[in-house]
């Protein structure tokens, strides 16, 4: 009994903080309205007047230019901060109502209101919310419209974005310019002038004190911190001397400018003071002050801005590109991705890690050495005769990325390079360009036969006494048929197998690519053996007969055998071990 008796007080007690907990709520909790305040859009707004301790503050709409503060001072808004007080003002729905006919409204702090927002729309009648005290909870505050006695509640957040001072409506970014409108920068600190531009291939390049590629990247960064530069507190309006403040003489001066002329702002940074810094704009005679971090940014060396690396590409970005190794001139191109073929001086299938990781060792290489490009250098590091010239095309670049490689320093730590556009020789480290190749050949594809086998849909071995030929089945893709020296079903795992053997043969040495060399001399005029594949022909898949043709052993080491292609003048070596395994393969076939 006595068991029962406490469950039922602790049901109640339960109930009633619950109760309670839900009136709270109520009470400081946002509940979505669904009637507003106020019949206006934020578009139709031209005019609003914020009073906030007695202090107003208006605002107006200035064609062209956007909200202005007119009032106490002349000076240029936060579009944001005037955007989020509209849309309180124009979306406003109480959270709860207090009291629809409000007797007393001094009880509210509305007899007197400590802020009100005026907002003029045209010619009509000023809307007017009058803003009071907080409510007992501090969770939200009165509010009430000029000329009514319903009291509402708003929310703590909604109010503050709504009381606003004459300092926390004005715009504190010091300028307002978009990244892409610069081309131009200078930095200037005690004698040190560093001017940075944009060339017209897109290029930022150091102009003074010597003429560089830049780091992009640290330009950006330089450019964002200046146009970025925002007020931490207004100082002084238009100040009679500046001394006081380092700005008569600024400790640092940044310009940015655009190529037309039509944009140019300046911001000078003058004495440091309890962790902030001094600023002026050349727009406004004000002093404002800065975060310190904006003059540590700006505080450079020129070194600082010279171009890490010695190239500024994307090897993703190049679809062909040429070289010149010695007599030989080479031209690649990529079909696909890592699919890339070479078209001159042979006709082949190039090697696509080979030549990737080339180019992506030439975009990461960075520079440890700068040396002047005067004649007497570019003839003492091996630019004369060049042991390689490079020109890649870029996508969305007019002109090639043309590079020069040159001798390596003595220790062999380092390769030099040139950019024949750029004044300076860079020295780079030498496993950047360890691989680089010394004929065309050496660009050639190692893998003998590329090819997807899902792809394929016949296959056949011709040897001197026997033929041999599966074709997959049309519906159903995992069965083989076979066509010679019988008809029926072939075992589809010995032609998986047979693929197999194929996909992993490589070229171990290359012959020759002459196509008029003796195919006699290699056996290659009468193959042993002859391997087709037939690719494509459906599935949006190009038809094409890749034919392998088998010669002779190598002299003196029969593990090796001569190869080719039948419509490549490229004859390799290959390790000879497949033609044991594609025999046993034919010889296992049923011959009826």
């Amino acid at each position: 009994m006595s068991g029962g008796r406490y469950t039922i007080i602790l049901t109640v007690i339960l109930g009633l903080l619950a109760a309670g907990y839900f009136l709270l709520v109520l009470e400081d909790e946002q509940i979505a309205g669904t009637v507003r305040v106020f019949e206006i859009e934020a578009e139709e707004v031209v005019e609003i007047r914020v009073t906030v301790d007695g202090e107003a503050t208006t605002l107006e709409k200035v064609p062209m230019k956007g909200w202005e503060i007119t009032d106490p001072i002349r000076y240029a808004a936060d579009p944001n901060i005037v955007g989020t007080l509209l849309r309180e003002f124009s979306t406003l729905s109480p959270s709860r109502t207090v009291a629809d006919s409000a007797e007393v409204l001094a009880e509210y702090g509305l007899e007197y209101p400590s802020a009100s927002v005026e907002v003029i729309r045209g010619l009509d009648k000023p809307m007017v919310l009058l803003l009071g005290d907080v409510n007992p909870t501090g969770a939200a505050y009165y509010a009430a419209e000029l000329g009514t006695r319903r009291v509402f509640l708003i929310s703590a957040q909604i109010n503050g974005n709504l009381r606003r001072s004459t300092d926390a409506l004005r715009d504190r970014n010091l300028m307002r310019v978009e990244l892409d409108e610069v081309d131009e920068v200078i930095l200037e600190k005690g004698g040190r002038r560093v001017v940075m531009k944009l060339d017209p291939f897109g290029t930022w390049r150091v102009e003074e004190p010597y003429r560089l590629p830049a780091e992009r990247d640290e330009v950006i960064n330089a450019v964002n911190t200046i146009t970025g530069a925002s007020a931490v507190t207004f100082v002084e309006e238009a100040p009679s001397s500046l001394e006081g403040y380092g700005l008569a003489n600024p400790v640092m001066t940044a310009i940015v400018k655009s190529g037309d002329g039509g944009i140019r702002h300046t911001l000078s940074l003058g004495n440091e003071e309890m962790g902030r810094v001094y600023a002026m704009t050349g727009e406004r005679p004000n002093v404002y002050s800065v975060s310190m971090s904006i003059l540590q940014q700006l505080d450079r060396e020129p070194d600082f801005y010279r171009r890490a690396t010695a190239f500024e590409f994307q090897s993703y970005r190049i679809p062909t590109f040429s070289m010149d190794l010695g007599d030989e001139s080479v031209t690649l191109v990529k079909h696909a991705f890592e699919d890339w073929r070479m078209t001159s001086p042979y006709e082949l299938r190039a090697n696509d890690r080979f030549i990737t990781a080339m180019l992506d060792s030439l975009e990461i290489a960075r520079v440890r050495e700068h040396i002047p490009a005067t004649p007497s250098n570019r003839a003492a590091y091996g630019f004369e005769h060049p042991a390689a010239s490079l020109a890649l095309t870029i996508e969305d670049r007019v002109r090639p990325q043309e590079i020069l490689v040159g001798t390596a320093s003595g220790d062999g730590k380092y390769r030099y390079v040139l950019d024949p556009a750029e004044e300076w020789i860079y020295a780079v480290d030498a496993s950047s360009l360890q691989r680089l190749p010394a004929t065309a050949l050496e660009l050639r594809d190692n893998k003998i036969l590329r090819f997807k086998g899902y792809q394929v849909h016949m296959f056949e071995v011709i040897t001197p006494d026997e033929r041999l030929r599966v074709r997959r089945d049309q519906k159903q893709r995992v069965v083989w048929k076979m066509e010679e020296p019988a008809t029926g079903d072939a075992d589809a795992i010995s032609v998986g197998r047979a693929f197999s053997e194929l996909d992993s043969l490589y070229s171990q040495a290359f012959v020759t690519a002459d196509p008029e060399a003796d195919l006699a001399s290699y056996g290659l005029d009468r193959p042993i053996m002859e391997l087709t594949l037939q690719i494509g022909g459906r599935d949006d898949v190009p038809e094409e007969r890749i034919s392998l043709l088998v010669g002779k052993s190598f002299p003196g080491d029969e593990s090796l055998v001569y190869v080719k292609q039948r419509n490549s003048p490229l004859v390799s070596l290959a390790r000879a071990g497949f033609i044991a395994r594609i025999n046993s393969m034919v010889a296992q076939t049923p011959k009826s």
